[in-house]
């Protein structure tokens, strides 16, 4: 097991298994003097506990395989593998419901996606506060958006105006929709609606952050027709979605 003493400080281990959203969370904190390590599933982030400690743990809750809510009780269960770090959720449509089933699992923080990377830096800020860190990085102006732009108030929402940096999520985003293509197609194919209504859960949340909102309900449907078992309907979902994907 790795020494505590050689560990950074300001280690965060996230739990997410879309790209795009993995990345969205890289570009937010790439300045904020943290050591980032991704997971795609539960059995890897437990692998990087095992290995040594962190000071941060984000998970999203529907990940392949365990959920996150496995993660949660495995945590709660052995918290000698959280060591005292904090534990957020980083999900979308966490309601009342989902907020009981995580009452009393040391729960740190709730955060909702989509989020802005201000809210994903304070975050991260706040969990690590009263620790030896970096300083912070200088600010740098942002660049106004494009007031005729359709993507203007998701630059403004959660790019904090930056528009360079808005652009930069959305060239990875269209380089990711290949490989989300291919799986979107793999799942309905095999019939596996449990991997469409995955990546329409993440797909929701990517074409929101990108200003797309009509496109991110058309996704939010698509993973309830998937949860609900209906094939049909949700191929005819997946369909309109693909139209997006494809551009």
């Amino acid at each position: 097991m790795t020494n505590a003493s050689v560990v950074p400080v300001r280690r965060v281990l996230l739990v997410e298994d879309d790209a795009s959203i993995a990345r969205f969370i890289d570009m937010a904190l790439e300045d904020e003097g943290v050591d980032l390590t991704v997971c795609g599933d539960v059995e890897s982030a437990l692998a990087v506990l095992h290995e040594g400690p962190v000071g941060l743990v984000i998970t999203d809750l529907m990940l392949p395989g365990l959920s996150g809510y496995d993660l949660v009780e495995r945590l709660h269960s052995e918290p000698a593998l959280l060591a005292g770090a904090r534990l957020v959720i980083f999900s979308a449509g966490v309601n009342l419901d989902k907020q009981a089933r995580l009452e009393g699992r040391g729960i740190w923080r709730i955060l909702r996606k989509p989020a802005s990377v201000a809210q994903l830096q304070a975050c991260v800020l706040e969990a690590f506060a009263g620790q030896d860190a970096a300083p912070p990085p200088a600010e740098v102006p942002a660049q106004p958006a494009d007031p005729n732009c359709a993507e203007s108030d998701a630059v403004l929402a959660y790019f904090g105006g930056d528009a360079v940096l808005f652009r930069a999520y959305r060239a990875k985003c269209l380089v990711q929709f290949e490989h989300d293509l291919v799986a979107g197609d793999a799942a309905l194919h095999a019939g596996d609606l449990a991997a469409l209504q995955r990546l329409s859960h993440s797909l929701s949340t990517v074409f929101s952050t990108l200003g797309w909102a009509e496109d991110g309900l058309v996704a939010k449907q698509l993973e309830a027709l998937a949860a609900s078992g209906d094939t049909q309907a949700s191929a005819t979902a997946w369909y309109q979605v693909r139209r997006r994907l494809i551009g």
